[in-house]
């Protein structure tokens, strides 16, 4: 039998240890919290209200957490989906941006050393139509790798006066004939503005309310000799299958590929055995009445819109 005095002895050193086992948990979770992020966000304007077709100024500021030097030639902010899929092409670019997918540094900037904070100033300029937008970013090491680290979201008022735009459903696609842009709402709210190409002259692509009725990874239209992507068909209210659907740049297959894989011809894209016509006018009118979206856009839609969403063509 142990004596009293060495029982609490036995007691002080089992809390002592559980104490430390404790102390190291707390610190585990705390050093996951910290290096779980490659950044942090420590400087953004991430709402803002604007006028319709008009420019406006956008910092984003984020922390280097790595042990590693971010350099200017490298470090860029990418666009991406609210589902995570990145490079969504975005139609508030400007001439500050590199592409319609990527900004880079503010000019000057020198090599992001860890916990340095680095730091994009650029502009974006609004859509014409009025509403509440979100327009989601992540950064990265062009040619290396996408960073860890949560979404920078930024939320746009497009208008002092809001027209209220009434879904009947969570999520919706309107299609504007007029600028051919695409917007995906959930909620109400413009998660992606997109470019689309809908009917030329001869085949417009009627106005309406429609629904997806049902939709492929591949379908073929025996009346043009193409292909289409990631079809979703569009049944019209009141109606039914209105002979229309939406899916990616048409394509032609082709067994002996003539030029590498990415290749633009004559404003063809070949790829995978597969050629893309008019992918250089994406954003015009040139479908035969379907909606046309990228690639890699229609791959998105596809997952992200299901049967029965609201497609609203204006």
């Amino acid at each position: 039998m142990w004596s009293p005095s060495r029982r609490r002895l036995i007691k002080l050193l089992s809390l002592a240890v559980i104490g430390v086992l404790g102390f190291w948990n707390i610190y585990q979770v705390e050093a996951q919290a910290v290096t779980a992020s490659d950044y942090i966000l420590v400087n953004s304007n991430l709402t803002i209200t604007v006028e319709p077709d008009t420019t406006t100024p956008v910092v984003v500021g984020i922390r280097n957490l790595t042990g590693q030097v971010w350099t200017p030639e490298t470090l860029r902010l990418g666009t991406i989906f609210p589902t995570g899929d990145s490079d969504r092409p975005s139609v508030w670019r400007t001439d500050t941006w590199l592409s319609s997918t990527r900004v880079s540094l503010t000019a000057g900037n020198q090599p992001i050393r860890p916990n340095q904070v680095a730091v994009f100033s650029f502009t974006m300029k609004a859509p014409s139509y009025r509403g509440i937008y979100q327009e989601s970013f992540m950064p990265l090491l062009e040619g290396e790798r996408w960073l860890v680290g949560n979404p920078i979201t930024l939320t746009f008022q497009v208008g002092e006066e809001l027209l209220i735009q009434e879904t009947t459903s969570d999520k919706e696609i309107r299609i504007y004939r007029d600028t051919q842009q695409a917007n995906w709402l959930e909620n109400g709210i413009v998660i992606a503005t997109l470019p689309v190409s809908s009917g030329k002259s001869g085949y417009t692509t009627p106005a309406g309310n429609y629904r997806i009725i049902n939709q492929f990874e591949e379908a073929y239209s025996s009346k043009y000799s193409l292909y289409m992507g990631h079809w979703k068909g569009l049944a019209k209210e009141g109606v039914g299958f209105a002979g229309y659907g939406m899916h990616s740049l048409a394509y032609w297959k082709i067994k002996n590929q003539p030029y590498p894989d990415g290749t633009i011809y004559n404003g063809r894209l070949y790829i995978n055995h597969r050629v893309y016509e008019d992918v250089e006018h994406l954003g015009e009118p040139m479908s035969h009445g379907c909606i046309r979206f990228g690639i890699n856009e229609a791959r998105v839609m596809y997952d992200w819109a299901p049967i029965g969403t609201a497609v609203v063509v204006v």
